[in-house]
């Protein structure tokens, strides 16, 4: 009983992290005009989503009218979610309806180890290639207790490369973790800090850099920002390899407080690729070279939004609460325990 109770309270504080307004303002700021880009003419967004058990994502774009709901049917057709708990997977599924493909299990161990999931694998890939990927994960993407080439790394680099394999000219990742220095991967912390040093030999990148600290200081100093450029520079890397263009569009966070009383940052990284080529040409990797190299300085030129600071602003709070109210209706009308 007393597992079980532990297990519920993680549940529910983790159900609730989706539905305050520091979530919220990123989806309206920065997600909502993201699928305003796809949502064109007769084109139906393809979404894939890590949506959780509330599944507000997709409940909100549905309201928007960003994502297509067929009510006769009562489906989404052009809607993949995943969900390792079982639970929670059964009222996902319950309560939208048809998906075009719902999925219980584990994202990572999925596209990782496809001989151990050949139904899984064989269901998940073939619904790329998608417009919009959210990967809203939960924790960290550099754990301490794994190696930096970690199974978040690796599989993010798989989806790029099932993007690619399904020709996808251009789409977007929505990419959300937790920054919380005392537990990070020291190993992948030093990898990131040396692909950041390794570009300021380029006069343009240092320029861009600007007054941030050292890259080694700044990792001490202001980790949040550290992670944020890091990881924004491995997408890149990532999107060369597979010969995608990167742009990182957007960047926020906000501070967390745990159970236990530990304060850490979610990190919200809004990234969009393109392919320079079609799938009949040939692939240039001096092409791939030069489109890195072009888009390390609008990394570094970035910053992110602070989205607490936003919140204070008059009005702020009370327009996003406003805006958010509707799909949290539909759901307490759900009678979500």
């Amino acid at each position: 009983m007393a597992d079980f109770q532990t297990i519920e309270k993680r549940r529910q504080r983790a159900r609730s992290t989706y539905t305050d307004l520091k979530k919220h303002y990123v989806r309206i700021t920065g997600w909502l005009p993201i699928f305003g880009q796809y949502k064109t003419g007769s084109h139906h967004v393809r979404y894939l989503t890590l949506c959780a058990k509330l599944a507000i994502d997709i409940r909100y774009f549905r309201s928007k009218g960003l994502l297509f709901f067929d009510k006769q049917q009562q489906s989404y057709p052009f809607v993949t979610f995943i969900e390792r708990d079982s639970q929670d997977y059964a009222f996902i599924a319950e309560s939208l309806g048809r998906t075009r493909l719902p999925l219980k299990g584990d994202l990572e161990e999925i596209l990782l180890n496809p001989a151990d999931y050949p139904k899984e694998f064989k269901d998940l890939s073939g619904t790329f290639p998608h417009d919009i990927i959210n990967l809203d994960f939960t924790g960290e993407v550099v754990r301490p207790a794994d190696p930096p080439y970690n199974t978040t790394i690796r599989a993010i680099e798989k989806i790029v490369e099932l993007q690619r394999k399904a020709s996808c000219k251009r789409w977007h990742m929505f990419l959300t973790f937790r920054v919380r220095r005392e537990t990070a991967s020291g190993g992948a912390d030093d990898e990131l800090r040396r692909i950041i040093e390794s570009n300021l030999v380029n006069e343009a990148a240092r320029t861009a850099y600007g007054t941030r600290p050292a890259p080694m200081e700044l990792r001490a100093q202001e980790y949040k920002e550290f992670l944020r450029i890091g990881m924004a520079k491995f997408l890149a890397g990532i999107a060369a390899t597979q010969d995608f263009t990167f742009a990182l569009d957007d960047s926020y966070y906000y501070e967390r407080t745990s159970p236990e009383g530990e304060k850490y940052y979610i990190l919200t990284l809004i990234a969009g690729f393109a392919a320079p080529r079609s799938s009949s040409q040939l692939q240039d990797p001096r092409r791939a070279v030069v489109a890195y190299a072009r888009c390390v300085p609008q990394i570094f030129m970035s910053s992110a939004v602070d989205v607490v600071a936003r919140l204070r602003t008059a009005g702020e709070s009370e327009r996003i609460t406003t805006d958010l109210r509707p799909v949290l209706d539909e759901v307490e009308g759900l009678g979500v325990v």
